[in-house]
């Protein structure tokens, strides 16, 4: 477990609350809310944080003890690669290596895995932004961390990066647990089973980030109109039409993929906006994914328009229409209708 009660009087900042320390917990909120400030004093960065830290059964922080950060046992990974100009990929890794002890991977294996061994000789300047966060992410692994603060390390990064970066995180958070700083709903969904949703300078909320997502009392309310990430599995190949079938909750659907992939679950973005909602089905129509949902809530985004939350079973989907839809329909609470969905994207795509 991670706890904290962190204080800082100007500017203001207020961080209470604890999480499990396993997989990936990501931060997430606008802008300024406050999310850099929040893991710079887990980290010991700013020491102007009075209050209590305690990481794991470890005292990092409280009246009478003040962990520096090279003891905490944090790897580091920021928006900018941060790498020695001086020296070659090479040399930066093994300065990490020097650091730790009974790291989880040899330098040859980052490597391998982040699709950078032909770089090894080369200088960072020499790297492209992606080739050098990806350099930045094994040394801040081969430190050999108790725990993996990420802040936006793909906000700037080319697509191969994103795509390479992102399964790995995922598999790496299964040996190290890792906090993940973003501002991409994609990301965090793809990502981690936690999320701690930073408002105005203090914590809003810890949950699920569907959870979050979905509550409708929280500050994300705002970010509720562009959409969720749906699960879908039981894949397979239509090359007529190169299209992949697969299944929601039972329920099929087709995605466009240019070829065959290998993958036995997808995760795709359904925007609120290209959900269309009908009573009965539609007859002869060009929209070929089709869901039976029922209506979970309907809450008010503007004087003309509302979000429907929807669930197929286990997961949820939005839908954004207008009050005069909503009353014409007599849309109500807990009714079965159908979700016809005009475009959707695949989450690497997405990204």
């Amino acid at each position: 477990m991670l706890k904290f009660d962190l204080l800082k009087t100007y500017p203001s900042f207020r961080f209470q609350g604890e999480i499990r320390l396993q997989g990936v917990c990501a931060v997430f909120g606008d802008s300024g809310a406050g999310k850099t400030s929040f893991v710079r004093a887990l980290a010991g960065l700013d020491p102007q944080f009075s209050g209590f830290l305690d990481c794991q059964g470890k005292n990092w922080q409280s009246e009478t003890v003040f962990i520096k950060t090279e003891k905490r046992k944090i790897g580091m990974v920021f928006q900018e690669p941060r790498l020695f100009p001086h020296l070659d990929v090479q040399a930066n890794l093994q300065l990490a290596c020097v650091k730790a002890k009974n790291s989880l991977y040899s330098v040859k294996q980052l490597a391998q895995e982040l699709d950078f061994s032909a770089l090894l000789s080369k200088k960072s300047h020499q790297l492209s932004g992606g080739q050098k966060q990806r350099v930045a992410i094994a040394r801040a692994i081969l430190t050999a961390p108790d725990l993996l603060i990420m802040d936006e390390p793909l906000s700037s990064l080319d697509q191969h990066s994103r795509e390479l970066l992102l399964p790995f995180i995922k598999k790496l958070s299964q040996r190290i647990p890792i906090l993940y700083i973003s501002h991409s709903m994609q990301e965090v969904f793809y990502l981690a089973q936690q999320m701690i949703l930073i408002n105005q300078g203090s914590i809003e909320a810890i949950g699920s980030p569907h959870d979050l997502f979905l509550d409708a009392n929280l500050s994300l309310v705002k970010h509720a109109h562009s959409g969720l990430l749906l699960s879908v599995d039981s894949l397979s190949w239509d090359p007529t039409f190169s299209l992949v079938q697969g299944c929601i909750d039972g329920q099929a659907v087709f995605l466009a993929q240019d070829k065959e992939s290998s993958d036995k679950t997808l995760q795709i973005k359904v925007e609120s906006k290209d959900v269309i909602i009908a009573t009965e089905q539609l007859n002869l129509s060009s929209l070929q994914n089709c869901l039976r949902v029922k209506i979970e809530a309907i809450e008010p985004l503007s004087a003309n328009s509302v979000l429907l939350t929807l669930t197929t079973g286990r997961q949820k989907l939005l839908a954004k229409i207008t009050l005069k839809s909503v009353n014409e329909l007599k849309l109500q609470k807990g009714q079965s209708v159908f979700a016809y969905i005009k475009a959707l994207s695949i989450l690497g795509d997405a990204l």
